[in-house]
């Protein structure tokens, strides 16, 4: 699956993420779109509150309901859709992988285990389209019982993007928090 994603200059889809709190016994659901963009470009919406971008070089995100955008640098607290979606198998090893369907489609089930004792999460399932190699659903199970669902459905591959879709534009008074590094004055 990651070298089929590798041949695709951007891949969009339409997601579902729901998440389940073991402590409280509840679960919350929001869906949404993700648009990537080699080689370090990508667009997150959830729902009408939650946007993230990123440009290449920063993430922004920014909470229209809260009027806020926080902006880091591309390697800092937020997780990529790549980390989310496809860089697992360096940090997992395979447990079981079985044919099943999904929906009416023919996948591939695998079963994912830490390579790493005492890691957060301690199972991950991943559904993956068997004729186009789509990642169609993925489960993260953590040690305290909660658990991180996305379900991915109308995959478009190598569509012309806009330059526009990956930088943020905000409305006025927008408090904004930039965590990013100064950059040392003189390069030194």
């Amino acid at each position: 699956m990651r070298e089929r994603f590798a041949d695709h200059k951007n891949f969009s889809a339409a997601f579902e993420r729901q998440i389940y709190l073991a402590v409280l016994d509840q679960e919350f659901s929001a869906r949404g779109r993700i648009v990537t963009r080699k080689p370090r470009q990508f667009r997150v919406e959830v729902g009408n509150d939650i946007l993230i971008v990123a440009d290449g070089k920063s993430i922004w995100l920014y909470n229209r309901q809260n009027e806020q955008a926080i902006v880091s640098t591309y390697e800092g607290e937020l997780k990529t859709p790549w980390e989310i979606l496809i860089e697992y198998s360096d940090a997992y090893a395979p447990l079981a992988v079985e044919e099943v369907d999904l929906d009416g489609r023919s996948c591939y089930l695998l079963s994912l285990v830490p390579r790493v004792p005492k890691a957060q999460v301690s199972l991950l399932k991943i559904w993956v389209d068997r004729k186009k190699w789509y990642l169609r659903r993925l489960e993260e199970f953590k040690n305290n019982e909660d658990r991180t669902t996305y379900v991915l459905k109308d995959h478009r591959t190598n569509k012309k993007l806009g330059d526009d879709l990956f930088r943020l534009e905000l409305p006025e008074g927008i408090d904004v928090i930039d965590r990013r590094i100064a950059e040392p004055a003189n390069g030194g």
